[in-house]
Formats: structure tokens, C-alpha cells, sequence
């Protein structure tokens, strides 16, 4: 046997809003079949759309940016640094100057395999009545807001923009107005949290949480409380705590995914009865995802852990499939 470092990462998440409507709530992702024990895991991308058309009676919020034409290869103006003011980033594209004429619904699309926010691209597909097409990256931290507006000519296009570092951006959206301000958008949302804390010790061979760890799981609670404060409010969508048992390489495979499934599901449960109001999910990876590789057979207090990672989507593996987390709470009715 010979275990490979996997590590969970966040899936972004898509969604389609309606016009001029708030932020609709993500629903809970159903879990899919475990993927193999030894796969490495990677960042990937989840869809989920809904369609939606309005006119111009909605809120003045679904007005779009109008476009313009400036050299895209040029960095983020430095005129919109100021605090809460968006950047914006043109390109060196002519828009139309006038609506796309269609009689199709207002629509938009992203494939999911072509989003590659390193490089700073994606494919859209588009159809209706488009006055503009608008890309608006929200940066974390409270870092001003990027905005690029693009060509829409056409049914389906590559947007290309200058790269962000992923753990910078809180969420992206592309968006494409018609002429009575009704529009479509799709929201990406590669937004995770892992929450540093201190491992529970468990006994041998044990899943209940023990009287002397409660203090370093009210400490862990606390954390995770901050971070959901700091967030709220931003329209990412539902959060969810996954938590990620692990196990060293004493034992056999089949005992450790046992006990690293139920550590974990003691420690969401604990979460769950002391008042954490959003939805928890809990999964065991055994020794499949060593922090430190080791031979078989091996003490070693570094494998023996739990991960606590606040995601809006679920942690997927490098080929795509996503873990069975089996969810115990669905959040605080």
C-alpha cells in the first residue's frame, strides 16, 4: 500500500439569478459515489442554474455597467481604489453600439470545464436581446471590486480578463443586460475557509468526544462564529462546515476509513447540538490523505486529524467526483 497527500480544496459554485431579484439560497448539494481512497484531490467546479427573466420595473440594482473600449492588457485603473469603488477594467474589444437583436429569452451559460480563474478565462454561452456584458469580481477583505465589460456579438465567446489570485477573490459574476434593464447572470463562488484549530484527542480506537476536549472545540466554534460574521450579508450563498476525519497507517484501510467517518461525524454532532445554525457535513478519508507520508504501520500524530473547512461548495477530487458527505444538520430551521 502506498498512500498519496490528498488535499480538500473548494469546488466553485454556480448560480443563475433572476432579474433584479436578491440572491437565492444554494441548495444543499446531494452527495455523489466515493471516489477512489488514493486520488489526490484538486479544485473544480460545480454548476447549478435556474432560469429567471424580468422588465423595468425591478429594483434600479439590475442596471449593468455600460461598456467601453480601452486596451485590456493594461492593469486595473488605480482611479477606483478608494474603499467600497470598483475598478474598472475595459478592453480593447468595440461593443456593438447597439442591442443584439434576437427573439429568444435573455440567457447566459458557463461551461464548467473552461473556467480556469489562474489564467484568468472562461467560456459563456449567450443569447437574447443583450445590450452589454459585464464581468464583476468581488475581492475579499473589502478590496475594491474589478468590473471588465465585453464584446457580446455572437452566441457563445471566451472571456478573457487579467487574473486574480484565487484565495483573493470572494466571488465573480457575469452578467448580460437587455435594453429594459431585465438581466441574467451567472455567479461563481470560489470562496472556502479552513479554520485552524486544535486537534481532539480521541481513545484508542475510540469516536466520543471526551470532557477535557470540549475546550478546544468551544475554541474551534468561536472561529468558525468569526469568519461566518465577517461574510455575512455578501450574498455568497449557504455555507457549509465540511469536516474531513483522518487517520496514520496503523490498522487496516477498512478500520481506519471506519474510524476516521465516525470521529468525524462525533465531532459534527458536537458542532450541531452547540448551536453552529448551518448546515455541517462530515465524511472519513482514513489514511488515503496523509499530511505527512509515511511508510505502512506507522504511529505518527500528524495523519491523525480533523480538517474544518467552511465552503459553499463541496470539496471535490481531481477528477471531479465529489466525497459522500453525509450531512447532519441542514442548518437551524
Amino acid at each position: 500500500m502506498t498512500p498519496l497527500t490528498s488535499i480538500l480544496a473548494l469546488a466553485l459554485g454556480f448560480s443563475l439569478f433572476s432579474c433584479g431579484g436578491a440572491n437565492q439560497p444554494a441548495k444543499i448539494p446531494s452527495s455523489h459515489a466515493d471516489e477512489q481512497a488514493d486520488e489526490r484531490t484538486d479544485a473544480q467546479t460545480g454548476v447549478s442554474e435556474s432560469a429567471g427573466q424580468g422588465d423595468d420595473q425591478q429594483s434600479k440594482s439590475s442596471k449593468a455597467p455600460d461598456s467601453a473600449d480601452d486596451d485590456s492588457s493594461a492593469p486595473p485603473s488605480a482611479s477606483g481604489t478608494e474603499s467600497g469603488k470598483a475598478i474598472v477594467e475595459q478592453q480593447d474589444e468595440k461593443s456593438p453600439g447597439e442591442c443584439q437583436k434576437s427573439s429568444a429569452k435573455l440567457a447566459i451559460s458557463v461551461d464548467r470545464n473552461s473556467v480556469n480563474l489562474e489564467k484568468g478565462t472562461l467560456r459563456a454561452k449567450l443569447d437574447g436581446p443583450i445590450c452589454s456584458l459585464v464581468m464583476k469580481i468581488t475581492l475579499k477583505d473589502g478590496q475594491p471590486t474589478l468590473e471588465k465589460s465585453f464584446d457580446y456579438s455572437g452566441s457563445e465567446r471566451e472571456l478573457k480578463w487579467n487574473p486574480v489570485p484565487r484565495d483573493q477573490i470572494e466571488k465573480v459574476e457575469i452578467r448580460v443586460t437587455a435594453n429594459d434593464n431585465a438581466y441574467q447572470a451567472v455567479q461563481l463562488v470560489p470562496w472556502s475557509v479552513s479554520i485552524d484549530h486544535k486537534e481532539v484527542e480521541f481513545d484508542t480506537n475510540r469516536a466520543v468526544v471526551r470532557d477535557p476536549e470540549v475546550t478546544s472545540l468551544n475554541d474551534s466554534l468561536s472561529k468558525i462564529k468569526g469568519v461566518l460574521s465577517k461574510v455575512d450579508g455578501k450574498g455568497l450563498g449557504t455555507i457549509t462546515l465540511f469536516i474531513a476525519g483522518h487517520t496514520d497507517t496503523q490498522g487496516s484501510d477498512e478500520h481506519n476509513m471506519t474510524l476516521s467517518r465516525s470521529r468525524a461525524q462525533a465531532i459534527a454532532s458536537w458542532f450541531m447540538k452547540n448551536g453552529l445554525c448551518i448546515p455541517i457535513a462530515f465524511e472519513g478519508f482514513g489514511e488515503t490523505a496523509l499530511k505527512k507520508v509515511t511508510a505502512d504501520n506507522v504511529d505518527e500524530q500528524a495523519n491523525r486529524r480533523v480538517d474544518y473547512i467552511l465552503a459553499v461548495e463541496p470539496p471535490m477530487t481531481r477528477k471531479g467526483a465529489t466525497p459522500a458527505w453525509k450531512w447532519i444538520s441542514k442548518g437551524c430551521s
